[in-house]
């Protein structure tokens, strides 16, 4: 081609580019989301799929419900122990390249859910590529999650390995740090009822006296 026929910049026809440069732009203008929801989170998603938001603009306004045509995830809600071998396995399913949103506390550590059962982020068996914070999170929070996947795969970058993969099987902690916590509370509410003072924490009310009736003047 001739150097110096104009570009589209420059009022002519031809483009320059590669063939990456292509695949990627193809690739963050049409994701094919998947939504894996167990609680309050996935009704929050459902907020994000309506047209209010507008997801088509990101190309992510067709959802798919099989694995085997899905490149983005979302795991929305609570994820316990027994369900996170089916978690995997639909992971598993997913061709590449493909990428995993966390939305909610719950599904990024587990939220208040400090138990024996409830798996502590399901980035201990799936990698994660971005972290929705929040409980649910609003509707913009997981739009600007879709924005940082299209920016991943412009740059190139997808997680390979389940970040937090060392804290499998350390379920149990939260109970067992409670069951201290709570034995440490007891024994020193013990220690001041023998001193005639009040459980730490607890705040006497202050009771008001009703007012004397009023006598009858007239």
């Amino acid at each position: 081609m001739d150097p110096t026929y104009p570009g589209v910049h420059a009022g002519g026809d031809i483009i320059t580019t590669t063939l990456d440069a292509v695949v990627k732009w193809g690739r963050k203008s049409s994701l094919w989301p998947m939504p894996f929801g167990t609680a309050c989170c996935a009704i929050e998603f459902m907020a994000v799929s309506f047209s209010h938001y507008d997801i088509a603009r990101f190309g992510a306004e067709v959802l798919r419900f099989s694995p085997r045509q899905a490149d983005l995830m979302f795991v929305a809600g609570t994820i316990v122990d027994k369900q996170g071998p089916i978690l995997k396995t639909i992971y598993d399913q997913m061709p590449e390249p493909k990428w995993v949103i966390s939305m909610g506390v719950c599904a990024s550590s587990g939220g208040f859910y400090r138990s024996y059962h409830t798996m502590q982020g399901i980035d201990e068996i799936i990698p994660v590529d971005v972290y929705v914070p929040g409980c649910p999170p609003a509707p913009e929070a997981l739009l600007a999650a879709i924005m940082k996947i299209q920016e991943r795969i412009k740059r190139g970058e997808q997680a390979k390995a389940p970040q937090g993969a060392h804290r499998l099987g350390a379920s149990g902690e939260g109970a067992i740090d409670r069951r201290a916590r709570r034995q440490a509370w007891a024994k020193d509410d013990a220690e001041r009822l023998k001193q005639g003072l009040p459980p730490r924490g607890v705040i006497p009310l202050r009771v008001i006296p009703p007012a004397p009736p009023e006598t009858n003047r007239g």
